[in-house]
């Protein structure tokens, strides 16, 4: 009979045991999953905000090359305060991207179980890359401009306006974001 008791005894305590084993995992499954919704909501609020500045930078950078085809010396010297005031926007507008991608670099390393967040954090890396390493190519090719300009300038008694060159304000260096090897946006100047 003592064996029957301690078997009833033994069973119960398995069973218990079990029970509660599964409700903490099933607890912890629970909260994780939500987590995971939460961090997935996230990620789709913050690329949005992400792509409202992406493109703001591109439409900028667009308009930049589309000035520069036009852009002589001496309208360069007729228009500074034009080009200061436009390419302080367009520094303004890296910034901005700098500032719009801090929570999707910081969780954009996951693998995301939803197809939505992953696209966008894919796209987040190839947009942030491009846009950190076309902004540098940028920096270059303005601010070869402006010296070119500053030497027009002085062989002509210097009485023109100073144009500002462009700052690197962000990164130093182009960057491989996504990892892949390759520097997307890296133009040679």
């Amino acid at each position: 009979m003592k064996k029957f008791w301690l078997f009833i005894v033994i069973t119960l305590v398995v069973v218990i045991l079990g029970f509660t084993l599964f409700t903490l995992w099933y607890k912890g499954f629970k909260e994780d999953r939500q987590e995971t919704t939460e961090m997935v909501s996230k990620v789709s609020e913050n690329y949005e905000i992400f792509q409202i500045k992406i493109n703001n930078f591109s439409n900028l950078r667009n308009e930049f090359y589309a000035n520069k085809e036009e852009l002589y010396y001496e309208t360069l010297a007729t228009s500074a305060d034009v080009w200061n005031n436009f390419m302080a926007s367009y520094m303004q507008a890296i910034l901005d991207v700098e500032n719009a991608s801090s929570y999707l670099k910081e969780n954009c390393d996951f693998e995301y179980g939803d197809i939505g967040a992953r696209t966008k954090c894919t796209n987040f890396k190839a947009n942030y890359e491009a846009a950190q390493n076309y902004y540098l190519t940028d920096v270059e090719v303005y601010n070869k401009l402006v010296d070119d300009y500053d030497k027009w300038n002085a062989v002509n008694g210097g009485g023109n306006p100073v144009v500002n060159k462009l700052e690197k304000v962000t990164i130093d260096d182009y960057i491989d974001f996504d990892g892949d090897g390759e520097y997307f946006g890296k133009e040679v100047a």
